[in-house]
């Protein structure tokens, strides 16, 4: 066999493995990825469940997810154009899921369900999404601290105007030590889903639109 043959062969199996390489990592990146999606999912769906009044909670994930109804001036809660909420309801309760996108978190967006009854008040919060600081902000989560559960039964006329706001802000809520813009978003956004709530009309009733 000549130098040059020899070359050849080498090249030829070099390329013949970094082919095989690529195609295993591009691989394994499309399975990590379709896994990642449906663990995310799998994480939303039972936040919905989470941020429903007790009379509700046990309603069927998958009729959680068929109850989808369009969300007037979405904008309004940070999101999109052809963005969806959640309305569930049985023959004596009813609420709605709100989607909620603030930007004012220490590191980029922070994403909520906010659920409200048929009062006007808040059955549950769940942080869905953030990349606050952890040991810091990420006590924002449920599974970190119950700070997010002292939303639960607030509505508008609960607190005087500014007490909407963190207790450095002469506010209702505690902020975390060494961490107050996070809780200030997130006080901020649940705020700002009551607010859209009381003034948009929304299906918290116990018929159906237009009946």
């Amino acid at each position: 066999m000549t130098l040059f043959q020899a070359m050849q062969r080498s090249a030829l199996a070099l390329g013949t493995f970094a082919l095989v390489t690529a195609g295993s990592i591009a691989l394994t990146r499309a399975v990590t990825a379709e896994r990642i999606t449906a663990h995310q999912m799998a994480y939303q769906h039972r936040q919905l469940q989470q941020v429903l009044p007790e009379a509700l909670a046990y309603t069927p994930v998958t009729r959680v997810l068929e109850s989808t109804f369009a969300l007037p001036h979405p904008e309004v809660l940070g999101l999109e154009s052809d963005s969806q909420g959640w309305w569930v309801k049985d023959q004596n309760s009813s609420a709605v899921i709100l989607p909620v996108v603030t930007k004012q978190g220490y590191n980029g967006e922070i994403h909520l369900l906010v659920g409200i009854d048929e009062q006007q008040r808040i059955s549950g919060v769940r942080v869905t999404h953030h990349q606050e600081t952890p040991g810091l902000g990420d006590d924002i989560e449920r599974r970190r601290s119950d700070w997010i559960t002292h939303f639960d039964g607030q509505g508008l006329d609960s607190l005087p105007p500014d007490g909407w706001a963190v207790t450095k802000d002469g506010g209702a809520f505690d902020a975390f030590t060494g961490a107050t813009i996070t809780p200030r978003a997130v006080v901020n956004a649940v705020h700002n889903a009551l607010q859209y709530a009381a003034e948009t009309p929304l299906p918290i009733t116990f018929e159906e639109p237009g009946t």
